[in-house]
């Protein structure tokens, strides 16, 4: 075994790491779920991002924003599968016939994931840097753009959420929210 062990860190730097952990995690967790991440999802890819940045500790320069890139990516893959699951499971339901009765409602809080996920991935992404309080500028080095491209998908996000919303607001039962 290596004087870095299996994970990477040199043994010296771990209470580092530890402290990192510590502080980042819940931000990273929190920020995949303002793109739209359940509770699960965020956590599952916080995770795996973190056991990556583990193993490459010694040399990172900027862990808090590359963690947040390595989740975001996790996230997006598994989401995407499970995208795709879903559209076969709705398609196979379709097809069997219709919805039984009984089903309940899903409930303000899925509501606003489900409207959340209907943004590009993308503009999620910048929407849950902008909400996590990084600058346009900050979030274009993260994402490897330029900072106006950060501004428009942000500008793209906002105006897709308001659609959103009034497209759910119209429907019988969605909240009234107050525009202003």
């Amino acid at each position: 075994m290596s004087p870095r062990g299996d994970h990477g860190a040199v043994p010296a730097e771990l209470p580092v790491f530890a402290a990192f952990f510590t502080a980042e995690y819940p931000r990273v967790v929190h920020s995949l779920m303002r793109a739209g991440a359940t509770y699960e999802e965020a956590e599952d890819a916080a995770q795996d991002a973190m056991q990556e940045l583990l193993r490459n500790w010694p040399g990172c320069k900027s862990p808090a924003g590359w963690v947040r890139k390595v989740a975001w990516h996790a996230y997006c893959k598994k989401a995407e599968r499970n995208r795709r699951r879903l559209a076969l499971e709705s398609r196979s339901a379709r097809l069997s016939g219709p919805a039984s009765p009984d089903r309940a409602e899903p409930d303000e809080h899925e509501k606003v994931l489900e409207i959340l996920r209907g943004l590009p991935p993308r503009q999620g992404q910048v929407l849950a840097l902008h909400l996590d309080g990084y600058s346009a500028q900050e979030t274009a080095e993260l994402l490897s753009v330029k900072a106006s491209t950060v501004r428009s998908n942000l500008r793209h996000a906002i105006a897709t959420l308001r659609s959103l919303l009034d497209n759910y607001e119209g429907q019988e039962g969605g909240p009234r929210v107050r525009k202003g």
